[in-house]
């Protein structure tokens, strides 16, 4: 039997002593620095996990909190002792260690980094469907990001908190009252409110999504529509990501993220493969969200173009 246990001054050398393979050293910390890093990330509660199975130590795992964009549980270690692999413990325990972070429900996913060579630990988070980002951290090139969702597992739990509702109308008051809060937070001023809410309308494909809270107030927006890029021998329609804002309450909850998830899920059903954007303030968010800078295109306001194929 499989179990997650506290690593406490009782047990601590016994888990100190596991030890991988020889072919995974490279891709692994060793499990006493596991425990080290365990104390170095204390700051971002980071909580050292024992794996037991028939009341031997078999594995060790390390878990902290990630509270830049997106906002996740960061898996950062996870290992089974050579003596005690190809048993089913590192599947077991996975599952566990993601039940238990589902029940505590401080964010939405939990991700985890893995070695492009790490085919046996990939072949692992794959059935327990973690999910490719498409993000590749610049300081460490030859690692995928991987991405499990609890949102997607729990869909009707997540419909009591909020809504997601689609508009093609910009005369919502929620989303007008929202715009404004969003545009004064980018120090931008508009004399013509109507103007501006109905050259929206009138642009073709406009849409958005609002995600509203269970008490009726808005938790974000994102806004978007189909730009077509067009030459002499090629044509592509893709969606363009216009505005994107989450209120300043309810930010670092993972909204960000499912709001961006939902205009790319529109983007697919319409058949658009790419989804493309601005930004020079939230480069990194991106980043870990697939997108890749587009290097040598520049949008007219001189912001930096991001851009992720979604198909």
């Amino acid at each position: 039997m499989v179990k997650l246990v506290e690593i406490d001054e009782e047990n601590f050398l016994k888990f100190a002593r596991l030890r991988v393979g020889e072919e995974q050293k490279g891709f692994l910390d060793s499990a006493r620095g596991i425990l080290a890093r365990g104390y170095a990330y204390r700051e971002n509660r980071a909580r050292v996990i024992g794996i037991m199975a028939d009341k031997e130590p078999v594995g060790i795992a390390l878990v902290k909190d990630m509270d830049e964009e997106p906002v996740c549980y960061d898996l950062q270690q996870f290992m089974i002792d050579r003596d005690f692999q190809n048993r089913g413990y590192g599947m077991k325990s996975l599952r566990q260690i993601l039940t238990w972070l589902k029940a505590e429900q401080k964010y939405n996913c939990v991700e985890v980094c893995v070695n492009k060579d790490n085919s046996p630990a990939l072949r692992l988070f794959e059935k327990a469907c973690f999910e490719d980002t498409g993000y590749i951290d610049e300081n460490v090139p030859d690692c995928l990001n991987l991405m499990y969702y609890f949102e997607k597992e729990n869909k009707e739990s997540a419909d009591d908190l909020y809504t997601d509702k689609l508009i093609t109308d910009f005369s919502n008051p929620l989303f007008q009252d929202a715009f404004r809060t969003y545009f004064a937070g980018l120090g931008i001023s508009v004399k013509n409110w109507a103007g501006l809410f109905q050259e929206m309308n009138d642009e073709d494909g406009n849409a958005a999504f609002l995600r509203i809270a269970k008490d009726g107030s808005l938790i974000g927006f994102i806004q978007f529509q189909p730009i077509i890029f067009t030459s002499s021998f090629f044509e592509e329609t893709c969606g363009f990501i216009r505005e994107f804002y989450v209120a300043q309450n309810f930010q670092k909850q993972g909204h960000g993220m499912a709001l961006l998830y939902l205009a790319e899920n529109y983007f697919k059903k319409k058949g658009i493969c790419t989804s493309i954007l601005t930004t020079d303030t939230a480069k990194e968010f991106y980043r870990r969200n697939g997108y890749q800078e587009l290097r040598g295109c520049r949008a007219k306001n001189q912001d930096k173009v991001f851009a992720k194929r979604i198909q």
